[in-house]
Order: C-alpha cells, then structure tokens, then sequence
C-alpha cells in the first residue's frame, strides 16, 4: 500500500508560510524580503556550512530580519532603513 502523501498547502504552512504570508503580516513590502532571502541564499553558498538546506538557511534569515533577533538586521541594515520607511508610510 502507498504512504499517503501531504497535499502541497500544507507542507507551506508547516514550513511558516511563504514569503507573501510574511510580508502581509509584518508590514515589510515582499521586494524586500525576496531580496533578505536572495541575500540568504548567497550567505549559505559562500559559507562553508551544508548541515541544513538552502531553503531553510534563506527563510531562517528572513525570520531573523522580521522579528529583529539573530543578526540579519545587522547584515541588512540597508534594507531594514527601507522597510522601516515603507512601514511608516503605510501607519
């Protein structure tokens, strides 16, 4: 008998939703967070650690940058100005 397999909706929310979920509900505009993660996903291709997946490695630097903690802010300072900016803008 064949495993079941989970429909594709639901392998998103598990993950903590895509990048559009992300940006509706914290009010940074989603050209930003695409750049964080385009951002990400040269940080794990220049670093030398291959213990978790691209994937993983990008959305867990757009986390960072959402919520403030780790150091994405940091590294992304220019685009947190911009995003502070678009979210004073929509208040």
């Amino acid at each position: 008998m064949p495993a079941k397999q989970k429909p594709k909706s639901a392998a998103k929310k598990s993950s903590g939703g895509s990048l559009a979920d992300k940006s509706k509900k914290s009010g940074i505009p989603l050209s930003i967070l695409k750049q964080v993660q385009k951002r990400g996903n040269a940080a794990y291709l220049s670093s030398g650690s291959r213990n978790v997946p691209m994937a993983a490695w990008s959305m867990g630097r757009v986390n960072s940058f959402i919520s403030g903690s780790g150091g994405a802010r940091k590294a992304d300072a220019d685009l947190w100005k911009k995003a502070k900016a678009a979210k004073a803008k929509k208040a």
